[in-house]
């Protein structure tokens, strides 16, 4: 027998060492193998050829301090078993289910049968470059915010290593689009619609209320007596109340589910609300084509009603008030003119000066015809009050009292003389 035989079979008898196969004759074979602490393993591998491999590499990693038996343990978990698990979890808690859900079915399509370790930043920008042709940057980044709470969710269960969501750039989203219904608008969606739907549209106009917060609007949170319109829980997670003007009070009274349902707006049951994405695709949409209204939506009935409280004068910190906002920040992107708006400012430049002079102007006039002395003393009380800094007596008495230094001065030199 040849050295290279001898060698092979060493090997082979080496390897029976830490391999055995169970059942016999089953070809599923197991590896076994001791720790650096001395605590014995076994690991359940498959065909005999892989078996070696697994035991050469267990070895080795115990050699080198990188054996980490929980991570053996830890069965691999499909992405879309992961998300099926999230979605389970967060049910009836995020007020954006359906959304999540939605998201959930575009990952599930794209990786869902992929491991979580298997999924890498590679996977994850491939599906963001052929989604980004068919979806807004904002609701790309939507759905990898999605992704990423999947996954960190997974890491705190022990079923994942990483995230690869963190290694992808989100896209910059350009929020300051503010479309709101103009004057010409308004008559020709209002010609189009019912009167009972029109009457939604209406509220929305006068409350800024967003789409969820009306359409589960409650009779319970309309209180008649205060005028008040309370949101117990609203996008923030606080409540916060919305005064009703006569517009709002004339349409709550008169609804005929008042007495019928606990719902403002309910669906045909009245046991529950309405379906918001029923009704925009039923009546809202078509409504807005039929008026020859384009590039609206529902949240821009919001749009026009911040914008209307600015072009009537409104502050926006009242603005941000009553539109729920946490800072002014985001009020400031309601917080616009229409063109037509910006034009009569601008208009009001034509007027002819009136003649009138500004208190300014007179005091300055004053000032030049009493002479040095007295425009001297108008600029001392524009600027007072004054700080100087210099301890020479003399140049202090100079700069604060010159008229009657001079004065002074004067007489001084009629005696001297």
């Amino acid at each position: 027998m040849s050295n290279k035989d001898e060698d092979a079979k060493g090997r082979d008898k080496q390897h029976a060492r830490g391999l055995f196969e169970r059942p016999a004759g089953s070809g599923i074979w197991w590896v076994r193998y001791t720790d650096e602490n001395g605590r014995l393993h076994r690991e359940h591998v498959g065909p005999k050829a892989l078996a070696i491999k697994v035991y050469t590499k267990r070895k080795n990693e115990i050699q080198e301090r990188r054996f980490f038996p929980e991570r053996i343990r830890r069965r691999d978990v499909l992405l879309k078993d992961m998300i099926t698990e999230h979605l389970t979890r967060v049910k009836g808690i995020l007020r954006s289910y359906y959304s999540h859900q939605l998201y959930g079915r575009y990952w599930t399509a794209a990786l869902g049968d992929k491991t979580l370790r298997q999924i890498v930043p590679g996977d994850v920008e491939r599906y963001v470059a052929k989604r980004v042709r068919e979806a807004a940057p904002a609701s790309v980044n939507r759905e990898l915010a999605f992704l990423k709470r999947v996954f960190n969710v997974a890491i705190a269960d022990g079923k994942a290593d990483s995230n690869p969501v963190r290694l992808v750039k989100l896209f910059k989203e350009n929020n300051k689009r503010v479309r709101f219904l103009s004057d010409e608008e308004e008559p020709r969606l209002r010609e189009v619609l019912s009167a009972e739907e029109w009457e939604m549209v209406a509220l929305a106009i006068h409350t800024g209320l967003r789409q969820s917060e009306q359409f589960h609007l409650q009779w319970e949170h309309v209180d008649f007596n205060t005028g008040i319109l309370t949101i117990p829980r609203s996008k923030h997670g606080e409540a916060r109340r919305i005064p009703m003007n006569d517009t709002v009070r004339e349409i709550l009274r008169t609804r005929p589910s008042r007495l019928k349902s606990a719902y403002v707006f309910p669906s045909q049951t009245g046991e529950t609300p309405i379906d918001a994405r029923n009704y925009m695709n039923r009546v809202f949409l078509k409504a807005l084509r039929r008026a020859g209204i384009q590039g609206f939506r529902w949240h821009d009935l919001r749009h026009t009603f911040a914008s209307r409280l600015v072009m009537k004068g409104v502050d926006l910190r009242t603005v941000q008030e009553l539109l729920g906002h946490r800072t002014i920040t985001m009020t400031l992107r309601y917080s616009h003119l229409s063109p037509a708006h910006q034009l009569d400012a601008v208009q009001r430049l034509n007027a002819p000066p009136t003649g009138t002079a500004t208190d300014t102007g007179k005091h300055q006039a004053r000032a030049v015809a009493g002479g040095t002395a007295q425009v001297a003393e108008s600029q001392r009380e524009k600027n007072a009050p004054w700080v100087i800094r210099t301890p020479d007596l003399l140049i202090r008495s100079q700069a604060l009292y010159p008229s009657e230094l001079r004065a002074h001065w004067r007489f001084a030199q009629d005696i001297l003389t």
